[in-house]
């Protein structure tokens, strides 16, 4: 067990003259309210909370603040119905039954890139900038593509406000990340600024269970990212975004590959780079949306001690998208786009170099019929040069994939959602082209097509449904409690041609990657929270419990034809 000791030093009103100006007079033609939050993932357009027809989960970024929270990941481990896979140096988000390499990652809505053995590791995303992390449960393969089938994580991060703002944190924690931060902010009517830059160490520790000891890298990393949003004209709006991050881990490093789990003495070093341009236009007709986007991202071993024994992995993508969305009525909107995305990988896992492309479009409708009622139906159609255009187990095998959500507000108090749509994921680098052996291990993991076998793309069928109470102010026994949210879900999932590794080979020891025919994952949700006046402080309480399975449909025909237990050859 180990003990975290945290001091923390914040200095918040830096540069803040601005913000001390009096307020500006209200006018008989200014309307002065508070709106609900604004949430942009379920739909890719703003929608505000209370009437988005998709489920929308928020998690603010001040939940971290004062804690001993530094990163996405930790502060992901705290959410209700979310499983962080844990690791020594990486770990990454499990949504609805289904592994870290099903749930798609965005940063500010770009993908962010790096996924190593399928994950994505959030601990290298800081939580000193982050405003709030949209969750969407459920395949959202019809807006965003093959990487979304279990769902989608949204990090956005702080926008500036009127005039300038500035913040610097310090913080200690003992068997835990030392960590300085600052931020600047600068807010005009035609210009704003924001730059954060955070730098960590965590030193390494040993855990001492019973006979066993497990011990924990030295870890030092640095982030530094900056945005400038301009305004043209009143109609023409560009952006441009930048980000940073390295890291160096010394120490035992845990690998996992093909189910093999190994520690070793080494040195990990890792560089991400990634840049973002875009233009919003509000034409006569509608709004149009450009984006390009850009990453570089590598990963470089040593675990020798005179260095010879290396390892590497390098990554880049590029991805253009275009996306037109315009008001249809009062209570209409209508959305489509296209987009291209290039990826290729490299370093010494693969030396072939081996390229990826993607073409996709996709279109929503979202209406909102009755003052109750509210639903969004999208449909995507992709092509990729790994296997070509999936295609949909709903609608009789045509090329694109749908999803139906659903919102019905039964009172102010209660309302009810619902959704089923399909997900796909293409088969990755790693399954198609890695060529990785580990020295010392005795084994190697070779991609399918680098053997010559082919690979499917998963396919999923999603249904989810549930219920939420929510209540400003609730008076129990006499006491008021605010914010009572009350939250169900239950959900199914079949996912089919599900990829994984099995051995190939066994002298030598080989593993490679094929499909199984089908597996269901399916479970319920339940969430409680609240918050109390104590005096003059405020105490939140939060409770959730999750329950989850998972059959592999092999297994549960074999058993009901009583022949579980003998190997078949033709399927494995």
């Amino acid at each position: 067990m180990t003990t975290r000791i945290a001091l923390v030093l914040v200095l918040s009103p830096l540069l803040h003259s601005v913000a001390q100006q009096p307020p500006r007079p209200n006018t008989a033609d200014t309307l002065s309210y508070q709106s609900k939050a604004i949430v942009v993932t379920g739909t890719r357009a703003e929608t505000p909370i209370e009437r988005a027809p998709v489920r929308v989960e928020l998690i603010s970024g001040e939940q971290s603040r004062g804690t001993a929270i530094s990163t996405v990941g930790e502060l992901l481990r705290e959410q209700a119905g979310v499983i962080l896979a844990p690791g020594s140096i990486r770990s990454g988000v499990q949504l609805m039954g289904l592994g870290p390499d099903y749930t798609l990652i965005l940063v500010d809505g770009q993908p962010l890139t790096g996924r190593v053995g399928g994950v994505i590791d959030l601990q290298r995303v800081s939580v000193g900038n982050v405003e709030r992390i949209e969750i969407v449960r459920g395949p959202l393969s019809s807006l965003y593509g093959g990487d979304a089938l279990a769902g989608v994580v949204n990090i956005i991060t702080r926008r500036a406000d009127d005039g300038y703002q500035g913040r610097a944190l310090a913080r200690y924690l003992y068997h835990g990340a030392t960590e300085t931060q600052a931020e600047q902010h600068y807010g005009g009517e035609s210009v704003e600024l924001s730059v954060f830059g955070a730098l960590r160490r965590t030193n390494s520790f040993e855990v001492v269970a019973d006979t066993e000891r497990f011990a924990y890298p030295t870890i030092d990393d640095g982030t530094l990212s900056g945005r400038i949003r301009w305004a043209l004209d009143p109609k023409l709006r560009a952006t441009l975004t930048g980000r940073v991050f390295g890291s160096t881990t010394r120490g035992a490093l845990l690998q996992a590959q093909a189910g093999q789990i190994t520690t070793v003495d080494g040195t990990l070093t890792t560089l991400d780079r990634s840049a973002s341009t875009g233009l919003e236009w509000l034409s006569p007709i509608g709004r149009w949306s450009l984006q390009l986007y850009g990453t570089a991202y590598r990963e470089g071993y040593t675990f020798a001690a005179d260095g010879t024994n290396s390892d590497s992995f390098e990554r880049r993508t590029a991805r253009a998208y275009l996306q037109f969305d315009r008001f249809v009525g009062n209570s209409n909107r209508a959305m489509g786009g296209v987009e291209f995305l290039y990826d290729d990988a490299g370093g010494t896992r693969y030396p072939d170099r081996p390229l990826y492309r993607t073409m996709a479009a996709f279109a929503q409708w979202e209406g909102n019929p009755t003052e109750n009622l509210s639903y969004a139906l999208s449909l995507r159609s992709d092509w990729t040069s790994a296997f070509g255009v999936p295609r949909s187990l709903l609608l009789g095998g045509l090329p694109v994939l749908p999803r139906l959500s659903l919102r019905y507000v039964v009172t102010p108090h209660v309302a009810l959602n619902a959704t089923i749509g399909e997900g796909f994921k293409a088969p990755d680098m790693r399954q198609l082209y890695i060529r990785f052996s580990p020295a010392g291990v005795g084994y190697q993991l070779i991609g399918a097509r680098t053997l010559g076998l082919d690979l499917k793309p998963e396919q999923s069928l999603s249904m989810m449904a549930g219920a939420t109470f929510q209540y400003d102010t609730l008076s129990i026994g006499g006491v008021n409690v605010q914010g009572v949210l009350l939250d169900a879900m239950v959900f199914v999932n079949r996912v089919r041609d599900m990829i994984e590794y099995y051995t190939y080979q066994q002298s030598p020891l080989v593993f490679t990657y094929r499909n199984i025919a089908s597996v269901r994952t399916y479970g319920a949700l339940f969430t409680a929270t609240a918050q109390l006046d104590v005096g003059v402080h405020r105490l939140g309480i939060r409770a959730s419990y999750q329950w989850l399975a998972a059959e592999d449909e092999r297994v549960v025909d074999a058993i009901d034809r009583g022949t579980a237990g003998y190997l078949i050859t033709s399927t494995g």
